[in-house]
């Protein structure tokens, strides 16, 4: 296999159901694995998962722990100790991929350290049919114009047009679109659990600490490696978000690339 397809997942079925229905439909089928990163330990994701396994022709895994708040660098930890590959691609479970997404991150994965693409955000209604329908032949530039949705250049799959190429800083890493090499991620100790509020932790806290201690370069993968981001109601405060940065801000301060509490719990020096 090429690569292990991370999913951070909590408590939504009917989108998780549509992610793994496109990851059925890529074009790269055989070459990779499913981890679902659950941030809970609900006993409906289990039985559902074990149905999916019967209609789907990849593996997945499934990692879990109990539901004590936003533990989501906690629990995508656990699931780079459990992928099998040394390519990891991290997804959000409300993110659906483009058929082509796993092929364009598998085929370009030694151009960089890191590559990143881009989310088209789709709007409530569209979202409501497209959930209602279960058709995501629906996904296309012209039905979600029309479904007034945003950031839809996003969505154009023009893989001819050559924007790959090496960077000493990205433009921003998405925690839902991003594909990195797992020894990268070890060499730092991978996620930093410190971070219990959404807006860092799982991007931002990573690509620092990557620029820093490894000088990775970064490759973006617009055209190539498209999400479509199902809508929701925001889960987390803008308070959360704000105590996310701060506490970036705070270890940026500090300049310690390898976080103390990762995957190995470090002394704190």
């Amino acid at each position: 296999m090429q690569a292990s397809v991370i999913i951070s997942y909590y408590k939504n079925l009917p989108k998780l159901e549509l992610l793994l229905m496109a990851l059925q439909q890529q074009t790269a089928m055989g070459d990779f694995e499913v981890i679902v990163a659950e941030d809970d330990n609900a006993a409906e994701t289990v039985s559902f998962l074990a149905t999916m396994q019967q209609q789907v022709s990849y593996t997945i895994q499934h990692v879990s722990q109990e539901d004590k708040g936003f533990r989501k660098c906690r629990i995508l930890n656990q699931a780079l100790l459990a992928s099998s590959t040394g390519f990891l691609i991290f997804l959000d479970g409300d993110c659906i991929p483009h058929r082509q997404l796993v092929y364009q991150y598998t085929r370009n994965k030694d151009n960089a350290g890191v590559l990143y693409g881009r989310r088209v955000m789709l709007s409530k209604k569209f979202s409501s049919r497209l959930l209602a329908t279960k058709d995501l032949a629906m996904l296309n530039f012209f039905s979600m114009l029309a479904g007034g949705c945003k950031r839809i250049e996003e969505g154009l799959y023009l893989p001819f047009v050559n924007l790959l190429f090496k960077r000493k800083k990205s433009t921003g890493l998405l925690g839902c679109n991003m594909g990195i090499q797992k020894e990268a991620l070890l060499a730092i100790n991978g996620f930093d659990e410190d971070y219990t509020a959404p807006g860092a932790g799982e991007d931002s806290d990573i690509e620092w600490r990557l620029t820093g201690f490894l000088n990775v370069t970064y490759a973006p993968m617009k055209f190539k490696a498209i999400v479509y981001h199902v809508w929701h109601q925001e889960r987390f405060t803008e308070e959360a978000g704000k105590k996310s940065l701060e506490a970036l801000t705070a270890k940026m301060n500090q300049g310690i690339f390898i976080c103390k509490n990762g995957i190995s719990k470090l002394p704190s020096s």
